[in-house]
């Protein structure tokens, strides 16, 4: 059964799009199973795989559909672009701008805060890791996220108004989300994009700690070239196998992967 992990920060711009995209391949790297999921209408997901084309329903259809067929609809969708050929061995529910209309929409309907969980539940049994991409904000997409999610992973750069977004998803699921999804376990908070000699750094780290949250024990290091996936539709992971980034993201799919294992064991 897959762990749902929902990478979320009120701030955009933190390396959540990225660090779902490279984190897949490196989970998939180890044998495991593994669903990207792009909630963010922007679709910077989707595109950096080369899945904006092609056939097979979409996230938004998933949540138009009548709740007892969302799950079935996502299901489809898979199954259609099944033998695609995403880089990096993950497979991927894409959107595109159109979720922003539907988005809009679905507060209208009852029960609509779960339309993500119905959609994702039938797929769990398909993977090992589902990992969702989510828009900036604390907004309707990013709350189904966090009722959808086993687990969040809260990415930032070394920047205050980054761990100030941090901050603000932390205090949520402590003062709303646990009341409506009590298991929800936040994994860290993932500093990226950092310098190790940076100020800045330190600085974020303190920071960090200071709201009660804590760092992840993997970070992703600086590079330039991680804004060229989209031009590639190839993460920078499968573009530089062997780069600084790519160890991060293989070291955090390490350390997910035994939090994983031992929560299994204990069970």
């Amino acid at each position: 059964m897959a762990e749902v992990i929902a990478f979320v920060n009120h701030k955009g711009g933190v390396t959540k799009t990225t660090s779902v995209a490279n984190l897949g391949p490196a989970l998939v790297e180890r044998q495991l199973r593994v669903l990207l999921v792009d909630a963010d209408s922007q679709a910077n997901l989707t595109e950096c795989f080369g899945a904006e084309e092609g056939r097979g329903s979409r996230l938004e259809d998933a949540l138009v559909a009548p709740a007892r067929r969302r799950g079935e609809v996502a299901r489809r969708g898979l199954a259609e672009r099944a033998g695609a050929g995403v880089p990096g061995g993950v497979d991927i529910l894409p959107c595109s701008e159109e979720l922003a209309d539907v988005v809009a929409e679905l507060p209208r309907q009852a029960g609509y805060e779960l339309a993500l969980r119905d959609a994702l539940a039938p797929l769990r049994e398909l993977y090992d890791f589902i990992l969702i991409d989510t828009p900036p904000g604390l907004g309707v997409m990013s709350g189904m996220a966090l009722l959808a999610a086993d687990s969040v992973v809260i990415p930032v750069r070394p920047a205050d108004l980054d761990v100030g977004g941090a901050a603000k998803v932390y205090n949520l699921i402590e003062e709303s989300v646990r009341g409506l999804n009590p298991g929800l376990d936040v994994l860290g908070v993932l500093v990226a994009q950092a310098q190790r000699r940076w100020v800045l750094r330190r600085d974020a780290h303190a920071a960090i700690e200071d709201q009660g949250m804590q760092a992840l024990p993997v970070e992703v290091p600086f590079s330039v070239r991680v804004g060229a996936a989209p031009r590639f539709a190839a993460p920078t992971f499968v573009l530089e196998p062997d780069g600084r980034v790519a160890q991060a993201y293989r070291k955090l799919a390490e350390h997910l992967a035994a939090s994983r294992a031992a929560v299994e064991v204990a069970a």
